[in-house]
């Protein structure tokens, strides 16, 4: 058992390190392995990660879930539709993976910034620097679906960038219908 757990803790590692280095700009989607075991990780680690920063900005664990979930679905519906609508396909497990692993270290991340600025407290500096550093991170995370879209699609890393902000403006827009807070 020892020798399983430690391939276990292994492929945990590449994991990590491979999408650290998607966020760095320095892998691409095709490098992943088409596996849906892979994707439905991805899909729990981005829907886990969803939820916490819900709750860090003061949503109970449901809503957090149920909006990240609801993000989730539009986005994967979207993907598959538009790599169907080119015959692209085949590249909507890699592509997929990729949006859902990469979002879900971003998120990750957000929780620092976010936790700089406690729900309900005055303005301080503190959570003017977090909100900077979040401001930041919302750049990145633009970069990086940019870097996605453009490996995925054959685009450029500005066309890329240009949907992915165009989808997230888009997202918000239906979440907030959904869930309220128009």
């Amino acid at each position: 058992m020892p020798l399983f757990r430690w391939i276990q803790d292994l492929t945990v590692q590449a994991l990590v390190i491979f999408f650290i280095e998607l966020c760095a700009l320095r892998r691409a989607p095709q490098d992943l392995p088409p596996s849906e075991v892979l994707f439905g990780l991805a899909l729990l680690a981005d829907l886990l990660a969803g939820m916490l920063v819900g709750l860090v900005t003061g949503l109970s664990w449901w809503e957090g879930l149920g909006q990240g979930f609801a993000e989730i679905a539009l986005m994967l519906a979207v993907l598959y539709a538009a790599l169907n609508l080119l015959k692209l396909g085949a590249r909507f497990l890699q592509a997929a993976t990729a949006l859902l692993g990469s979002g879900a270290l971003l998120g990750l991340i957000a929780l620092v910034p976010l936790s700089l600025n406690p729900v309900g407290q005055e303005a301080t500096n503190l959570a003017a620097f977090g909100a900077l550093l979040l401001l930041g991170l919302v750049v990145w995370s633009i970069l990086v679906t940019g870097h996605i879209l453009r490996h995925t699609f054959g685009i450029t890393l500005g066309q890329g960038a240009a949907i992915g902000i165009a989808f997230e403006f888009t997202t918000i827009v239906l979440v907030r219908l959904l869930f309220g807070g128009v």
